[in-house]
C-alpha cells in the first residue's frame, strides 16, 4: 500500500545465477486500487546502491518515480566450520571494557590518566579481564590485502596531517604507519611502562609484541583468554550531516565474509557480540550467519556528535522498529539518551525482546553505572574498567 512519506522494506531470494532475472514492484492506494509498478534487472543491483525506477501505471504512462535503496546480501562462498547458535541468555549485568582499557577520545580533562597500554591492543584488553572485565569491545576495520585488523577509525592520520583510509593500504604497510594518529604517543608511553615493570627481556618482547597498535583479528582471537568475552564493533561509513561521505568499501559482502572468516576459524567457544552504527552492516551480518548476536549501535540526536542522516541510527524508536524488524538481537544506546528517566527506556526497549546495552561518556560515572546495574540494562561499555574494582568471575 502506498502512503505519502511511507519507506516500505523489501526482500526476496534468488538463486545465484540471477543476471536474467527481473523484479517487479508494483504499489497500491489505501483502498486496493493501483497506482503502479516499477521494474528492477538484477544485474543493476551489482552496479548501483541507489536507483529511481520510473513509476507505471495501468496505460503505461510514465507517472513519477520509486527510489530505491538496494542492499544485496551474497552467501558465504565457504561453509562455516559451524552454525550452532552460541547462548545468549546472559543472567547479569555485563561489565564491558571500552577499546580494552580505553579512555573517551573526547573527554580532554582525562588525557592525563590515560593508561600506558594503548587502546585496541592485545595487552589492553588483557588488562582489563584480569581487573574483572566479562568482555570487551573492540573496532574491526579491513585493510587493501583483505585483513581484519583492530583499530577505531576508518582512516588513519600519517604526517602532513594527511588522512588515508585503512582499505587503501596494505597490513604490511599498517605494521610501519606512524602513531601520530593515537591518542598522546600512546606506543611510546606504552613502551615506557614495560621498561619500568619488566627485568627480563623476554616478557618485555611479549608485552611490547601486544601493546602494538592495529592487532590482527585473528591474532587477538587466538592470544586472548578463552573467558573473555568479545563485543566486536564493525566499522562502517555512515552519511553524517555537514561531513564528507566517503564510501571505503565498494563490495561490503568482500568487507564482512573477510570479518566472519577469522571469527568462524578463530573465534572457538568464545562469547561474541556482533555490532555497528550502520543498519544495513547489521543487517548483513544477521542474515550471513546465526552463530553470533547482533546488536545495532543508536546514537540519536544530541548536541555531543554530529547528526546522522540515516533515521535508523538518529532516532531511538526508528532503532527499536527496524531492529525488531531484521530480527536483530539487541540495541546499544548512547548514555546521553538514558539520562532522564533510563528504566522507563529500557523497559519499553526490552518489552519488544530485545536485549539493551549502554555506551557513551556518561559511563566513566560511578553513579550512573550504578543507576544502569539498578535497571538491569544487558551491558555497559565504559573507560578505564580497571579502576572499577571488579571481582574476577567467569559468568559465561
Amino acid at each position: 500500500m502506498y502512503k505519502a512519506g511511507s519507506v516500505l522494506n523489501y526482500s526476496f531470494r534468488v538463486m545465484e545465477e540471477s543476471a536474467n532475472m527481473m523484479c517487479c514492484l508494483s504499489l497500491c492506494h489505501s483502498d486496493g486500487t493501483f497506482l503502479g509498478r516499477g521494474y528492477l534487472a538484477l544485474d543493476q543491483i551489482t552496479l548501483l546502491d541507489h536507483i529511481a525506477l520510473p513509476l507505471i501505471n495501468e496505460t503505461d504512462t510514465i507517472i513519477g518515480l520509486l527510489a530505491c535503496s538496494i542492499l544485496e546480501i551474497k552467501g558465504l562462498k565457504q561453509p562455516p566450520p559451524s552454525l550452532i547458535p552460541a547462548t545468549t541468555d546472559y543472567s547479569t549485568t555485563l561489565e564491558i571494557g571500552h577499546r580494552g582499557c580505553g579512555v573517551t577520545h573526547t573527554d580532554k580533562e582525562l588525557f592525563s590518566e590515560l593508561p600506558c597500554l594503548p587502546e585496541n591492543t592485545i595487552a589492553s584488553m588483557e588488562t582489563a579481564y584480569r581487573h574483572g572485565a566479562h568482555m570487551v569491545e573492540t573496532d574491526v576495520v579491513v585493510t587493501q590485502d583483505l585483513r581484519a585488523v583492530l583499530y577505531h577509525d576508518l582512516e588513519i592520520e600519517l604526517p602532513g596531517k594527511r588522512k588515508v583510509p585503512i582499505c587503501h593500504m596494505t597490513s604490511h604497510a599498517l605494521e610501519w604507519a606512524p602513531t601520530e594518529g593515537l591518542i598522546v604517543d600512546e606506543k611510546q608511553r606504552s613502551q615506557q611502562l614495560l621498561l619500568r615493570q619488566n627485568e627480563e627481556s623476554a616478557a618485555l618482547a611479549e608485552l611490547q609484541q601486544k601493546s602494538k597498535p592495529y592487532p590482527y583479528l585473528s591474532d587477538a582471537l587466538r592470544t586472548l583468554p578463552s573467558e573473555l568475552g568479545l563485543m566486536l564493533e564493525v566499522k562502517a561509513d555512515l552519511p553524517y550531516e555537514g561531513a564528507e561521505n566517503v564510501t571505503y568499501h565498494a563490495d561490503k559482502n568482500v568487507y564482512l565474509d573477510v570479518i566472519l572468516h577469522d571469527l568462524f576459524h578463530n573465534v572457538a567457544n568464545r562469547n561474541l557480540i556482533l555490532c555497528s552504527f550502520c543498519p544495513d552492516t547489521c543487517v548483513m551480518l544477521r542474515n550471513k550467519q546465526n552463530r553470533w548476536p547482533v546488536v545495532l549501535i543508536v546514537q540519536g540526536s544530541t548536541e555531543t556528535y554530529a547528526d546522522c542522516l540515516d533515521n535508523r541510527v538518529s532516532c531511538l524508536k526508528a532503532s527499536v522498529t527496524m531492529a525488531t524488524a531484521e530480527n536483530l538481537h539487541g540495541i546499544s544506546i548512547f548514555s546521553g539518551l538514558l539520562k532522564d528517566n533510563p528504566a522507563s527506556v529500557i523497559e519499553s526497549v526490552k518489552q519488544t525482546g530485545l536485549f539493551t546495552f549502554v555506551w557513551g561518556y556518561h559511563c566513566c560515572d560511578q553513579q550512573f553505572r550504578d543507576e544502569m546495574r539498578s535497571s538491569e540494562i544487558g551491558g555497559i561499555i565504559y573507560d578505564r574498567i580497571y579502576e572499577e574494582n571488579l571481582p574476577k568471575k567467569n559468568i559465561f
